[in-house]
């Protein structure tokens, strides 16, 4: 008994000692991915010095797809660079997007936008006129990125908008919506425009909602059965700032009044610049948003809806005690799991505001959020980060953060936890 006793006391000591990989967690507090202890600036090996906002796809095969705005003979262009093994290295070059002779918007959530769907990819941004105006533009690639349409304007022709903060989106049967703000009729309203032949035209935008928040880009979701639903912040009445839904159940044709998303109840003489992230799973609707609602204190609430947006679940915090949560994204796996990426500070009891860094939360289809876990390597006052989700439990999640006076995009790459138990991540 003495020698059992002895060698369960050596056990604890070496497991309380035990030092655990990056993304792991002690036994009792499985972390919901496991990834590489460093993220790597993949886009200097394609000549980019300075990079910005990125985008990431996966697609059937593997193929990583990441998009990224660069500077270009000090235009800001859009391009795009593949990786056929997982990450560990980029094709040659990068392929522009953007023409140019011309410089795209792409700061705060004015940005470039990404929809991929069998084969083909869309990337929407609006376009600087010089004059302050701009015009919304789309290409698409038909070939699996390996090239791009020329640009075409989604805005209207001779139409000139002073916003954008505009998102693509396909919905099942391969229509293709644009949404975004626009100021043309001197309000912020939020307009979309509709593609029938794979983004090679839209025929007109239309308005559908009036009292948006003006910086706060608005997404898209769909349904299964043919419902588009826009979702954006809208001011209400008292400058109240909180999410809303509108809802075509006539393929894009018409749009119904909005429904709110919850009574946050922010009050807020200003836009945050900060719009809600939407996937689907399994039949439900799932937004993410930032609000400072009533107490004032920045936190991501997470609702869903089972009735096609007629209503939706009382809202829970999935930022837990993340301090300046902000800028959700969310893509959906192939089993149904919802993956939502964030930036935020690390509490602290000490009085400091910490380097902004990325998170990650495992929203299960049963619409159950796992704790925020903060990404190895990340806590380098990142900016926008976004995820990308292939088979297999894969995932990539890419950021830009400061490199002497510029921005570098970084990459790291994880797996699920199930996936990673017998699998050792390597640079």
């Amino acid at each position: 008994m003495k020698h059992i006793f002895v060698k369960l006391t050596l056990l604890v000591a070496v497991l309380a000692g035990l030092a655990l990989p990056s993304g792991c967690a002690r036994p009792g507090s499985q972390p919901a991915a496991v990834f590489e202890a460093q993220p790597r600036p993949l886009l200097e090996s394609v000549g980019l010095s300075a990079s910005w906002d990125p985008n990431l796809a996966v697609d059937t095969s593997g193929t990583l797809y990441l998009f990224a705005v660069y500077d270009q003979d000090s235009k800001s262009q859009l391009g795009l660079a593949m990786s056929h093994d997982g990450g560990d290295t980029l094709m040659s070059r990068i392929l522009p997007i953007s023409e140019t002779k011309v410089s795209i918007a792409s700061h705060g959530e004015e940005s470039p936008s990404l929809a991929m769907s069998q084969g083909a990819i869309y990337a929407l941004w609006q376009e600087s006129a010089g004059d302050g105006s701009g015009t919304i533009m789309l290409a698409r690639s038909l070939s699996w990125g390996e090239s791009f349409d020329k640009p075409i304007q989604v805005s209207g022709r001779d139409v000139h908008s002073s916003k954008g903060f505009c998102s693509v989106g396909v919905a099942p049967n391969g229509d293709v919506y644009a949404v975004w703000l626009d100021e043309r009729d001197q309000a912020c309203v939020l307009y979309v425009a509709k593609s029938t032949d794979h983004g090679a035209s839209f025929p007109k935008s239309i308005p559908i909602a009036d009292h948006a928040c003006p910086c706060c880009r608005p997404n898209l979701g769909f349904g299964s059965n043919g419902d588009v639903y826009v979702v954006w912040r809208r001011v209400f009445p008292g400058d109240i700032r909180d999410m809303a839904v509108s809802i075509s159940r006539d393929g894009g044709q018409t749009f119904a009044e909005p429904t709110r998303v919850n009574e946050d109840g922010w009050m807020l003489h200003g836009c945050p610049d900060s719009g809600p992230a939407v996937a689907e799973s399994h039949g439900a609707l799932s937004i993410v948003w930032m609000t400072e609602g009533r107490e004032q204190r920045a936190k991501l609430q997470f609702a869903r809806s089972i009735d096609g947006a007629r209503s939706f679940t009382k809202p829970v915090n999935v930022s837990a005690d993340v301090l300046d949560p902000n800028h959700p994204v969310m893509k959906t796996a192939d089993d149904g799991t919802i993956w939502l990426v964030f930036q935020g500070r690390a509490a602290s009891t000490k009085g400091n505001w910490g380097k902004m860094q990325a998170y990650l939360v495992q929203i299960k289809p049963n619409g159950s959020p796992s704790p925020p876990e903060p990404i190895p390597g990340s806590d380098n006052s990142i900016a926008y980060p976004t995820i990308g989700v292939g088979s297999g439990g894969r995932l990539f999640i890419a950021w830009a953060q400061p490199q002497g006076d510029r921005q570098t995009v970084m990459l790291t790459r994880g797996r699920t936890s199930d996936e990673s138990r017998a699998v050792t991540l390597a640079r």
